[in-house]
């Protein structure tokens, strides 16, 4: 008599051959405690199976020895045991029961050490593996997990995975969870940051730890970047460039409110290398100086982005400043203010360095803490009227020049204008100046490439970045600057004084 198929959905499945018989009513079943030594390997045997994985893990495999049923013991050359037994395990019918007939035997090695154990199934006249059997009578359901297989499976398995084993878009999956995903705390990040300033003497000027910006972003989560070298740039991957699911999605964001805040963070993260792919560290002369071109030149010399410090990865600039610093950075040049540069300073020719700069946020300078006074110990003219000062006109000053020298960037904002009627002068310069520009940035690329690194332009020109600005006539500089030296402090000629609207 041939002994029922299961019915199954999948018709793979159904053309297979199963020799084993399905049993509705179980008969009785051993204790633990009577049970045959031999049924623990074979329990050890199903629990390594359904362990290799979560779907595995699904079938909950249990083994239980038949009473009274037939149990032989051979005493060859080579001992084995048969024993009958029921196994269990979840189906695509649900809960099945199998009775089938192990024959368990002990193996030695030919080093004599560490003995293995050989379970085999008895299907008609042949004998098969206990792991082909099972997988044949036990097929892994092509179906979502239950939400608690995965806790089970990884307690049942030491709390322990092949990390290394797993996919990178997985790895990194893992790790995006771990950074934004979890609260974000600084528990631990000031508890060592507390360590840090103890450890240098009062004597020196104590100084935050290095990338203060990138372990500020992370939390305390920053401790990512200590488990390996692939870890570690999988993290600043992340959060550098940042995405839609994450928390800082706009990636490596820089807020300063003072010109001294943008310095410090502009050279401090200039000082450390990304080190996200092999060789990204100079050995050399040769390399130094590639890394040095890199540094300086990022966008002519994209090739050598092996090279890239973390400076390179801001992709979002919030910037701050008061009225002085604000003219210096942008080199404004009316009633000669030349004259009051830094020479070494920091300029808007900080944005070309960097090469993945998505977006800039300029906030025009409010009311000054000291009031609309004059302080004589800046180094630079006097700004404010002592009667009548006028901020909206050296907004003006500034915004005149932002929308100029910014033309080029797509994504620009600024806030803090006096009114709505300065904000939309800014737009309507801002409209004037990019279609002012003659080349585009992806222009000039192309030009580089077609060219061989340049155009001719007109006689009479001169050539500034993405415009060119055609030469006054000889004497129209001195004929203006009288004009423009007495531009400053300006006089408020406004209906309603503009002091009042800023705070």
């Amino acid at each position: 008599m041939k002994p029922p198929k299961i019915q199954n959905t999948s018709q793979a499945q159904s053309e297979m051959h199963r020799d084993f018989v399905v049993i509705e009513s179980e008969p009785a079943l051993s204790t633990p405690n009577n049970e045959d030594p031999c049924i623990a390997h074979i329990r050890e045997a199903l629990r390594q199976y359904q362990n290799q994985s979560p779907a595995h893990f699904e079938l909950r495999l249990e083994v239980y020895q038949i009473e009274d049923a037939t149990r032989k013991v051979s005493i060859k050359l080579k001992p084995f045991t048969w024993v009958e037994v029921i196994l269990r395990g979840a189906h695509v019918n649900g809960r099945v029961s199998v009775r089938a007939e192990c024959r368990v035997q002990v193996r030695k090695r030919r080093s004599k050490l560490n003995p293995y154990v050989h379970i085999t199934v008895s299907q008609s006249t042949r004998k098969v593996a206990i792991e082909k059997f099972v997988s044949s009578v036990f097929p892994v359901f092509d179906a979502p997990l239950r939400e608690d297989t995965l806790w089970y499976w990884w307690q049942s398995t030491g709390k322990i995975f092949n990390w290394v084993g797993l996919p990178t878009e997985l790895k990194q999956r893992i790790i995006e969870f771990c950074m934004h995903q979890q609260p974000l705390t600084q528990g631990v990040y000031n508890q060592k940051l507390l360590h840090f300033s103890q450890r240098h003497s009062l004597a020196y000027v104590t100084r935050k730890p290095a990338a203060l910006e990138i372990i500020e972003q992370l939390g305390d989560s920053f401790q990512l970047l200590y488990v390996s070298h692939q870890v570690r740039a999988i993290t600043l991957r992340l959060c550098i460039a940042g995405g839609s699911g994450l928390t800082h999605s706009a990636g490596l964001c820089i807020a300063a409110s003072s010109y001294k805040d943008f310095a410090e963070s502009f050279n401090r993260l200039g000082d450390y290398y990304q080190m996200v792919e092999p060789s990204s560290v100079p050995k050399n002369s040769q390399e130094a100086a590639l890394a040095k071109c890199y540094t300086r030149f990022p966008r002519i010399y994209p090739d050598f982005n092996r090279f890239a410090t973390l400076r390179h990865g801001i992709r979002k600039i919030s910037l701050s400043m008061d009225f002085l610093p604000f003219m210096r950075f942008f080199e404004v040049e009316i009633g000669g203010f030349q004259k009051h540069r830094s020479r070494r300073g920091l300029t808007y020719h900080a944005f070309d360095r960097l090469p993945h700069l998505n977006e800039i946020v300029l906030i025009l300078p409010g009311r000054p803490h000291s009031g609309w006074r004059h302080n004589p110990y800046c180094g630079g003219p006097q700004l404010f009227h002592d009667e009548d000062p006028c901020p909206r006109r050296l907004h003006r000053v500034i915004y005149e020049r932002i929308a100029v020298l910014l033309a080029w960037h797509s994504k620009l904002t600024v806030r803090n204008f006096v009114d709505g009627e300065e904000e939309q002068r800014f737009a309507e310069q801002r409209v004037e100046a990019v279609h002012a520009l003659n080349f585009t940035e992806d222009d000039l690329h192309e030009l580089y490439a077609d060219d061989g690194g340049g155009i001719e332009l007109p006689e009479g020109t001169e050539s500034v970045f993405g415009s060119a600005v055609v030469k006054q006539e000889p004497g129209a500089e001195e004929r203006f600057a009288s004009i423009e030296d007495n531009f400053f402090p300006p006089l408020c000629y406004c209906d309603e004084p503009c002091t009042l609207k800023l705070s």
